[in-house]
């Protein structure tokens, strides 16, 4: 039964493969037909590794140089009508990193740490991008143009639960309304 199951494993993991497979092989196995019926002798290992090496090439172009789509990431099911929430690069990134240390079982104590640090940054582009100010040069200044929420989501230590959707939300919603 141990077996079975990793079989079934296996061909779940490469289901997006049968279909370029299966193509490569009709296309193989046509030009083999094709070229008996012409009379011609086909080498076919050889045709067979052309086949492979140019199915590799379009695979790749295609699966890399084309345009993917945005990835919405929607904190609460209250805002999934938005279709430009979470178009940032950085929230994408930090979707995957909630997705992998959900599956991963990754300590909370290192995605708090790191979505902490992500969202100061995002902060600190917000404070330079409106006001033209770096916090570490003008303090008092990016004190007083800062929402106080913000302030002190800076410079104080994580919310342990910072992870969970109701208290990441109020920080992005904060950082998205300032």
């Amino acid at each position: 039964m141990n077996r079975l199951s990793g079989i079934r494993e296996l061909l779940r993991a490469t289901r997006p493969w049968h279909r370029r497979v299966a193509w490569a092989a009709g296309v193989w196995l046509a030009l083999v037909v094709f070229g008996a019926l012409l009379g011609q002798d086909a080498s076919v290992p050889q045709l067979a590794a052309l086949i492979v090496a140019l199915a590799m090439l379009v695979w790749y172009l295609v699966d890399h140089a084309t345009s993917n789509a945005v990835t919405h990431w929607p904190v609460s099911d209250a805002y999934r009508s938005r279709s430009h929430r979470g178009q940032d690069f950085r929230v994408t990134n930090l979707a995957a990193r909630l997705a992998g240390a959900n599956e991963r079982g990754e300590g909370r104590e290192s995605l708090v740490d790191d979505l902490h640090g992500q969202l100061t940054a995002l902060v600190r582009e917000r404070l330079h991008a409106k006001h033209g100010l770096v916090l570490e040069e003008e303090p008092k200044w990016a004190q007083g143009v800062m929402p106080p929420e913000l302030w002190d989501f800076i410079l104080s230590v994580p919310d342990p639960d910072l992870y969970r959707p109701d208290k990441l939300d109020a920080v992005l919603q904060r950082i998205e309304k300032w």
